[in-house]
């Protein structure tokens, strides 16, 4: 069974960026690239990151939830990012401290609805220790597609 959230092109692994936003700029790219959010999504998932920070310490693994607003969207997608090095996201819910996000989950939601039941499956994904260190230590775009696609609703 595919879920229609999933792209194995949108499996980007072995980011090399420096920063939280040089992350979101390049996977924004890629969905700009492939026709899932509109020119404006960088902007707005970058504007939407300054307001309200989306990093979250998973277990033994920092994580990011990006998004931005439905209207910035084309068709409904998650991408995730793995990044070769951690970089810092300001944790959710406190914009004082830090997380060293390895793994980032970019939701392009067409509608805000879907959003919970997304973000749902992605906590108990983060809360999944094993689950996130295969997730972070996928070598190839189809096993990291196999696994989200076998572990998100």
């Amino acid at each position: 069974m595919s879920n229609p959230l999933f792209n194995k092109k949108l499996m980007i692994l072995d980011i090399e960026a420096s920063s939280a936003e040089e992350a979101l700029t390049f996977m924004s790219k890629k969905l700009i690239e492939e026709g899932i959010v509109k020119e404006s999504f960088t902007q707005a998932i970058l504007s939407r990151e300054a307001e309200f920070s989306t990093g979250l310490p998973g277990f033994g693994r920092g994580v990011a939830i990006p998004h931005a607003d439905p209207e910035h969207v084309n068709v409904s997608a998650l991408a995730v990012g793995i990044l070769r090095h951690p970089v810092q996201f300001r944790m959710m819910g406190n914009h004082d401290e830090l997380i060293e996000a390895e793994v980032l989950f970019m939701l392009a939601l067409k509608e805000s609805h879907s959003h919970m039941s997304v973000l749902q499956s992605l906590m108990d994904v983060i809360q999944n220790e094993a689950l996130l260190t295969q997730i972070k230590e996928a070598h190839t775009q189809e096993s990291l597609y196999e696994l989200m696609s076998a572990n998100i609703a």
